[in-house]
């Protein structure tokens, strides 16, 4: 009886010591990948992820608009993906917790030293290359006062290397949008940080920044293009450019 009694203390104690001191928005006991792991073992990443949630949910609950909460749901899949699941250390997944809750960008992180990451940091080579994304695209008709289609248009974005520098990229890329609007972002330096590309300008005092970010899915990668602020497509492209929240794939070949 004595050896069944500790036998049963015995594993209510591992299970107590077993299961995370933090709470998170999920059960921390299930918890399989870096990320989820991460967040369960670090109290400020814990309550930046149940805060993260719960604006998540109030933001589904103050709309009954079908549309607008597809939209919602979209969002959230492609800042999980691209965002936060492309962090591989704790610092990166603090700094895109606080600027989805905080909705405020922090402009310049990492940059100073990009030099410095370890290869393991170090973009992968497949966020290099020539990513794609097929668009329609209309031009208003102001004869007949009305809007046309007028096919299909190929935006393409490459991402090229440095030689001896993994850290940087020279970007080039061309975007059509309604209208027959076109932006060219030029061949523009980018610097990476942590999980992202990083396109950097500051122009008449104010900073803007445009984001790459790289993530596999189904054997390819594609790239989610953020333009914090819009800042960046105020600058180089007029109002009528927008491209935050683009993805493109990449090209393989």
């Amino acid at each position: 009886m004595k050896k069944l009694a500790l036998a049963t203390i015995s594993i209510l104690a591992a299970c107590l010591f077993s299961t995370p001191a933090n709470s998170a928005s999920f059960d921390c006991n299930s918890a399989a990948a870096w990320v989820e792991k991460t967040i369960c073992k670090n109290p400020e990443l814990s309550k930046l992820d149940e805060t993260m949630a719960e604006k998540y949910k109030q933001n589904l609950a103050d709309t009954s608009d079908k549309d607008y909460k597809n939209n919602l749901i979209i969002d959230q899949r492609t800042w999980l993906k691209f965002q936060r699941n492309t962090c591989t250390e704790t610092k990166c997944l603090i700094r895109e917790y606080k600027e989805y809750v905080e909705e405020k960008a922090n402009y310049g992180v990492a940059w100073n030293y990009a030099s410095e990451l370890n290869q393991s940091e170090l973009p992968s080579k497949n966020a290099f290359g020539k990513f794609s994304k097929a668009s329609q695209i209309s031009m208003y008709n102001p004869e007949m006062a009305r809007w046309d289609d007028t096919g299909e248009v190929i935006n393409t974005l490459s991402i090229n290397s440095v030689s001896n520098k993994p850290y940087l990229s020279i970007i080039d890329g061309v975007f059509i949008f309604t209208n027959g609007h076109t932006c060219d972002i030029g061949e523009s330096k980018a610097i990476w940080s942590q999980n992202h590309w990083v396109i950097s300008d500051d122009q008449q005092g104010e900073a803007a920044e445009l984001r790459l970010y790289p993530a596999l899915y189904k054997g390819n990668t594609q790239l989610l293009l953020r333009d914090m602020d819009n800042r960046y497509r105020r600058l180089h492209c007029g109002m009528r450019g927008y491209f935050d929240g683009m993805v493109l794939e990449r090209e393989v070949g």
